[in-house]
């Protein structure tokens, strides 16, 4: 009796398991109408088999999906596995349409499902009629947080979805990012599946950036829009009875992404004298090569600044030598990179200093402060204080001694004081023949020779005031794009760019006492009218800046541009602005 029991059960579920159904999500549409048909199958499938689905228009399919589950009853464990296959279709003329069977495969036993009539009625003129893209493919932003400091940094990232064959994708309208410092974040152009309540999608991340607010307030960051491009088929041409000649049609639709808001907190009053705008959570030390050397000699000095925070935006740190060394401009490495919680790792600020003469010296403690996100408040950091030991060194002897060495030396060179005075005759010769008597009477003539030709070079200079304002312009722009031609000789096309875009807007801001954060195209045309600049230096100069833009946002389209014409164009933009300011 157990053994039939057993049987029966082992039966129903072997039924069970070979079940091959077909749904449609409507059994009414109109013509245009987009709708569902789904195929699904219990058990392990294989072989699948789609139906000839004349009188409708294929979207998307198949698209398949599969599930499992397990359940334990009384001990017993029950497992089963569903695979499905999704159409989305839209019906082209009137009238009742069979759906006919697929066929598959499960447990090794072909099965066929049930046909499915639906009725297509006339579309209703005052619906809108037709495929809609923006029912198959949105585009959708992620941020990683919404509520935030000045300065605390933010990830936003753009994706989109499309559960139909896209024939071309076109961003026409980048994200306005007023407020935002931008750093953008390379990302990978291909396709990854993800399923959507049973749907298949595929999903590009078409742009991610780091973004660090510069002011306080509800800062939007403004909708992305994408022109999308299908290829549908249209209906076979008269004459063709068997379908062999399809039509294709390129159907284009403008999305577009969700605008958000970020909520940015200022930070709190009465931060520390050290403080320069740094966010986030870091740490700090300092060291030399070397602690003794000889005069002379270079030492290298460095500080290390670690963690994690707008790092990308810290751009020195002020060190107080003693006045005896020779120092240089510190070189830069960065060696940070882009999470997604933000920008980790280093800076590295290295000083070539050259003590020039013997003695003690110390390179003090430097301060460094920012605000914690930890714990919410501002702390500051110091490096140990260095002392430095100086040898006299082997070429000493042809430097010129420092201020406090010559004190010392003369305090003992000093001849004691004579208490008897002896004059005597040092000169026999008559006063007038003196040779500091003939240049006195001949230093006013070569004063007034020296002054003339002066006075000849400065009027010379003056004919021509357009040189003149070109060399102190050319001097401005050299002044100001030195990192970006450090980056133009190496190479680098996007730190290129990125240097460009901000060494224009820190020069606007400074030379027009306007906030980087405030500045927007209207605000610089604005400005720009007001200064009566001419129109065209305004188009050149906002054009280099969406150039930029368009530069940062998509690296591939950089490949071939020419850096030099690039870095003429922003030097000359600026020599122009200077010419008309004097």
């Amino acid at each position: 009796m157990n053994r039939i029991l057993i049987l029966l059960l082992f039966i129903a579920n072997l039924t069970f398991a070979q079940e091959f159904t077909a749904i449609v999500s409507k059994k009414n549409v109109e013509v245009g109408e987009e709708f569902q048909i789904i195929f699904s199958a219990n058990g392990s499938a294989s072989e699948f088999k789609a139906p000839n689905l004349l009188g409708l228009r294929k979207i998307s399919g198949p698209n398949k999906s599969s599930s499992s589950s397990m359940q334990i009853i009384n001990g017993t464990i029950n497992s089963s596995k569903t695979t499905s296959f999704s159409y989305y279709v839209s019906a082209l003329s009137e009238g009742v349409l069979t759906i006919p069977a697929a066929t598959i495969k499960i447990e090794g036993k072909k099965i066929q499902s049930q046909p499915i009539k639906i009725t297509v009625k006339k579309a209703d003129p005052n619906k809108k009629s037709g495929f809609q893209i923006g029912d198959n493919v949105k585009v959708e932003v992620e941020v990683s947080r919404r509520n935030i400091f000045q300065g605390e940094q933010v990830l936003v990232s753009y994706k989109l979805f499309s559960k139909i064959n896209l024939a071309d994708i076109s961003i026409t309208q980048f994200p306005n990012l007023n407020g935002f410092w931008n750093e953008e974040i390379e990302t990978n152009s291909k396709a990854k599946v993800q399923n959507i309540d049973g749907v298949n999608y595929r999903v590009w991340e078409i742009n991610k950036s780091m973004l660090t607010p510069q002011k306080s307030g509800d800062l939007k960051i403004d909708p992305m829009k994408i022109n999308i491009t299908v290829q549908l088929k249209s209906q076979n041409r008269s004459g063709d009875i068997f379908g062999m000649f399809n039509n294709y049609k390129n159907v284009v639709e403008e999305i577009q992404s969700k605008q958000i808001t970020i909520k940015v907190k200022d930070l709190p009053p009465n931060p520390p004298a050290s403080f320069n705008g740094a966010v986030g959570v870091f740490k700090l030390r300092s060291k030399t090569d070397k602690k003794i050397a000889d005069a002379n000699t270079a030492i290298n000095y460095e500080i290390e600044l670690s963690g994690s925070g707008n790092l990308h935006l810290i751009d020195n740190i002020p060190v107080n030598f003693p006045d005896d060394f020779e120092v240089f401009d510190p070189e830069k490495k960065d060696k940070s990179f882009t999470s997604k919680n933000g920008i980790k790792g280093k800076l590295l600020f290295n000083y070539l200093i050259i003590p020039r003469y013997q003695g003690e010296y110390e390179i003090p403690s430097q301060e460094f402060s920012f605000f914690n996100l930890r714990t919410k408040k501002y702390e500051t950091l110091k490096t140990n204080a260095i002392n430095i030991k100086v040898n006299k060194g082997n070429y000493q002897k042809n430097v010129i001694a420092s201020s406090k060495q010559l004190i010392d030396e003369n305090s003992q060179s000093l001849s004691p004081i004579k208490t008897k005075s002896e004059f005597k005759l040092i000169n026999k010769g008559e006063w007038y023949q003196q040779w500091w008597y003939i240049l006195l009477l001949a230093l006013p003539v070569l004063l007034t020779v020296a002054a003339g030709i002066r006075q000849t070079y400065i009027r010379i200079i003056d004919k021509n005031p357009i040189d003149k304002k070109y060399r102190k312009s050319l001097k401005i722009a050299q002044k100001r794009l030195k990192n970006a031609e450090i980056f133009l000789k190496n190479d680098k096309k996007q730190r290129f760019y990125e240097e460009i875009e901000k060494s224009l807007l820190n020069y606007f801001s400074q030379k027009f006492n306007t906030e980087i954060a405030d500045l927007s195209k209207e605000k610089i045309s604005e400005i720009f009218i007001e200064r009566k600049i001419d129109k065209d230096i305004l188009s050149n100069y906002i054009s280099i800046l969406e150039d930029c833009e368009y530069c940062r946002y998509s690296p591939a389209s950089i490949e071939n541009n020419d850096l030099n014409i690039a870095y003429n164009k922003a030097s000359g933009i600026i020599i122009e602005i200077e010419k008309q300011l004097k």
